[in-house]
């Protein structure tokens, strides 16, 4: 049985039909359809912009396929494009000005800070299975807080959380106070709430601090195995180190050659004076396979920003039930609005140079793992200094009590922080491209081929870095900007565990989160409860 969803469920979405369906952009012209990529046949003057159409097998829900279904035509070799409408605009920087129009003047999305780091439990297995889902085996519970444990930590099995906090107030001897009470039921939010309470669940569980290796003695450790790894360093000759990753930078050529979009007229990335004078410094150019990859980030990332006008209709009309309060309903536009987006980001990195090439499973695994940190960047493309939101594609605004009032209060401080730094450091659009696709090219746990994602992120990465010299002439900043940039991936990792961790607390406080969501994002296993009331009932939490 299949079901057609129309963005007010929230259940798990697979994004293409069998044989009619089409998912189409918020631009007119690219359409994916079962074959891959292709243009409609709207008049460029005048976009069409079509209905989202998704669909949901109850009889086959697999999370895995859902993002298995959109990768699967990737293969497809796209053999004619047409320039999208808003082309010629694409590559001009992101305006700083708190209108509508102005805010970027490429596509603008709507993305949520909604966001996690996505990995999965299947993804270690990922090499034992290449064909379908492992199923999911008994997974072992800390005993302070409930999380997946990690192993046996000084005596008691717990997770790496407690492990590390349990170490840390034994070797700093500290000292909590409970605000609660002093009996505070420990579980995955609380842990972070009452350090006290957690520190005497650590205790009662069998952890024993005589276990905890003193920092002294861990100094001399590290200090060994220093010593003792520069020793083996001196003994093996340079000319025998041969890395896999070495051995993928040869293929690396081949592997992200590409030809632009043929539109019939690419704007110039960077002022021909700028480009004489960057010469003259003898400021290394962008080769013209750069300037290429370039120009395709650009066009997927103009054509794959936001959501079609009747997506955002079907959201901005749907009526609140007679149940729901304001709190309910700003965080259901939230979740549907976040399922929209992560459509997107997937049919954007489909349109990456070299995505195709790596394994399915390893597209899959990127895929899940990158969409919420992808969602901050484009949160910050749509940041306003002036109010301090984030101004989404219909031209409402988000600002710190939005996300309040959606239960999302545990992390929209870091987010808006994050937003302000990308603000300050005036990154253009190709940057914000580049960066996107350094993003979705990380290092995640259950690669099957992790050395070849970080050659093809490595070569992203240079092309920032000449991008960045000869847009800034070769100055001293140059550098100072690149490692900044590079930075923003650590915090974005950063972010991503803290919205993990706030996911999981929504789901303590009963907030419904879409199922697509819950799987995609690996937010759906929280142990239930059972509460034994005055009369001896019992209810389930």
């Amino acid at each position: 049985m299949k079901r057609r969803w129309s963005n007010n469920g929230g259940f798990a979405l697979r994004m293409l039909e069998e044989s009619s369906s089409e998912v189409t952009s918020s631009s007119a012209g690219l359409v994916l359809g079962p074959g891959g990529l292709t243009m409609s046949p709207s008049p460029l003057d005048s976009p069409d912009y079509g209905e989202l159409e998704l669909w949901y097998d109850e009889a086959a829900y697999n999370p895995h396929s859902v993002i298995a279904s959109a990768v699967q035509g990737c293969a497809a070799v796209q053999t004619t494009i047409i320039p999208l409408p808003s082309m010629n605009n694409a590559l001009s920087h992101t305006p700083r000005s708190t209108s509508a129009n102005s805010i970027s003047s490429g596509r603008e999305d709507l993305s949520p800070s909604s966001s996690l780091n996505g990995y999965s439990a299947n993804d270690a297995d990922s090499k034992k299975a290449k064909k379908g889902p492992t199923p999911r085996q008994q997974e072992e519970l800390c005993l302070v807080c409930g999380d997946r444990a990690s192993g046996y930590h000084y005596n008691a099995l717990t997770c790496e959380g407690c492990k590390g906090f349990f170490r840390r107030s034994v070797t700093k001897n500290a000292v909590y106070c409970c605000k609660f009470g002093h009996e505070c039921e420990m579980d995955m939010y609380m842990r972070r709430k009452c350090q006290e309470c957690r520190l005497k669940k650590c205790l009662a569980v069998g952890m024993r601090p005589e276990c905890v290796v003193p920092e002294t003695q861990c100094a001399i450790k590290r200090k060994e195995k220093k010593a003792q790894k520069e020793k083996d360093k001196q003994q093996i000759p340079p000319s025998s180190v041969v890395t896999t990753t070495d051995t993928y930078k040869s293929e690396i050529p081949s592997l992200m050659k590409c030809d632009p979009p043929p539109h019939a007229e690419c704007t110039q990335l960077l002022s021909q004076k700028l480009l004489d004078e960057n010469r003259a410094k003898h400021v290394p150019a962008l080769t013209n396979n750069q300037l290429a990859v370039i120009y395709k980030l650009i066009w997927y990332q103009d054509g794959y920003e936001q959501p079609s006008e009747e997506d955002l209709k079907r959201i901005m009309i749907n009526s609140p039930e007679d149940s729901e309060d304001q709190h309910d309903v700003n965080f259901r536009h939230i979740t549907e609005i976040t399922i929209l987006t992560v459509q997107l980001i997937v049919e954007f990195a489909k349109g990456l140079p070299a995505f195709t090439k790596i394994p399915q499973e390893d597209q899959i695994t990127l895929l899940k793992a990158c969409s919420s940190e992808v969602m901050m960047l484009r949160m910050a493309r749509r940041y306003d200094a002036e109010s301090d939101s984030i101004l989404f594609a219909n031209n409402r605004t988000y600002t710190r009590d939005s996300y309040i009032m959606a239960g999302m209060a545990d992390t929209i401080e870091d987010l808006l922080h994050f937003c302000r730094q990308m603000y300050s450091m005036t990154v253009d659009n190709v940057e914000y491209a580049l960066l996107t696709a350094i993003v979705i090219f990380s290092d995640r746990p259950g690669l099957e081929q992790a050395d070849l994602v970080q050659a093809i992120q490595s070569y992203y990465i240079d092309t920032l870095r000449i991008y960045i010299l000869n847009r800034h002439g070769g100055t001293t900043k140059c550098m100072i900007l690149f490692a900044k940039l590079l930075s923003i991936l650590t915090e974005l990792r950063t972010l991503g565990n803290q919205n993990s961790e706030m996911c999981f607390s929504l789901k303590l406080k009963s907030k419904k989160l879409p199922r697509f969501l819950e799987e995609i994002w690996d937010v759906q296993d929280i142990p239930q409860t059972k509460v034994v009331t005055t009369n001896g009932s019992q209810s389930t939490e």
